[in-house]
């Protein structure tokens, strides 16, 4: 199981994503996956 869908079936089973954006999943497969562009949070 490749990165994108190890964090495609959290995603569907509820669990967020986030965290793995930058690390093993790129902004553009985060769209692919959720449907949503992704927002880097600002803490």
């Amino acid at each position: 199981m490749s990165d994108f869908e190890f964090c495609g079936t959290l995603y569907s089973w509820g669990c967020p994503i986030e965290q793995y954006v930058g690390r093993q999943i790129t902004e553009d497969q985060y769209k692919q996956i959720t449907g949503n562009d992704y927002v880097a949070s600002k803490s």
